[in-house]
């Protein structure tokens, strides 16, 4: 084809190709090989397939499901299905992350451009661990190393430790980042801030590094069941606004205040905040993505009068970073 074809027409010519066959393509020849492969027409190749999608509605979903056998074994499988009012099956996929007892189980803490990320769970401690990087429509792996140990003081031995991971992309670098934040459980020693380390995995370097303390918040805090949501280049995480008073019925000092938005630029790799709006914030809010928006959920009081007045509102805000949007 290449004698055929200007080398810049072949190249439009393999953007508009599905993953699938780019792969196959890679074995044909060299030159085809090094085209493919390089960072450029990777993220080409991506932004052609987002649009094309936005404009067909072609995305694919994600479906995941355990089950046990007699001998009380769990299994997992997975599926990627249209989403599509036919929702039709794209492929069975085969287990990427297998179970490794009854104890350990993966869950996802994040996903984006097609990518999903996997921690490994352990539900007897309530520990986990950011485990592997998943393309399924391709089937490749890439496992993380060991992150660097925190908290490894014998002071710290008896403090449970809460983990919260997020993942999201670094368009700036061309870089898939993942965020680690980790927290003691009750630890009053310090009652002008959380004892809190964060460490972040860079997927083009490899390797993980831990943020100075000095950039970490005061109000920062892992835990929780909600993940980080990647809007605009950031990782978004509920947070509450550190206020130090004394318990007189426990006798010693606590933490505890309003609700805020923090955020993690996966660029400058620098915490910012986003204020809550006004009508939500003496209101119990989860956070989540709407489209390509931050948006907040407030649960609606269940009134046995109005039973039919229940769910939720949804805040979506249009300018991102103006709560008054």
């Amino acid at each position: 084809m290449s004698d055929f074809f200007p080398e810049e027409i072949l190249e439009k010519i393999l953007l508009r190709l599905p993953v699938k066959t780019l792969i196959k393509s890679t074995t044909l020849c060299k030159s085809w090989l090094s085209l493919i492969k390089t960072s450029t027409f990777v993220q080409s190749h991506l932004c052609t397939t987002i649009d094309s999608n936005n404009q067909t509605n072609a995305h694919l979903l994600l479906l995941s499901a355990f089950s046990h056998s007699k001998e009380n074994m769990c299994y997992e499988h997975h599926w990627l299905h249209w989403d599509s009012p036919e929702f039709g099956q794209y492929p069975k996929l085969s287990n990427p992350f297998p179970l490794f007892s009854d104890e350990i189980g993966p869950r996802v803490f994040g996903t984006c451009n097609g990518l999903v990320c996997l921690e490994s769970y352990n539900w007897r401690i309530r520990s986990c661990s950011p485990a592997v990087i998943w393309n399924p429509s391709i089937l490749k792996i890439v496992k993380f190393p060991t992150p660097p140990p925190c908290f490894t003081s014998t002071k710290y031995l008896h403090y449970r430790k809460h983990q919260s991971h997020g993942f999201g992309y670094d368009s700036h670098s061309n870089d898939y980042k993942v965020l680690r934040v980790v927290s003691l459980s009750d630890d009053h020693s310090d009652v002008s801030r959380f004892t809190t380390v964060v460490q972040v995995y860079s997927l083009a370097r490899g390797s993980w590094r831990s943020l100075s303390a000095s950039a970490v918040p005061v109000d920062l805090q892992a835990g929780g069941s909600e993940r980080p949501d990647f809007v605009n280049g950031c990782l978004h995480m509920l947070e509450v606004r550190l206020d130090v008073y004394y318990d007189d019925h426990h006798q010693e000092h606590r933490k505890r205040g309003g609700d805020f938005i923090a955020y993690f630029n996966l660029t400058t790799e620098v915490f910012g905040e986003i204020m809550i709006p006004e009508a939500l914030r003496r209101d119990d809010c989860s956070r989540s993505r709407y489209e390509e928006s931050l948006a907040l959920i407030k649960d609606k009081q269940y009134n046995p009068n109005d039973p039919a007045n229940c769910g939720c509102d949804i805040w979506v805000m249009k300018e991102y970073g103006v709560a008054e949007s």
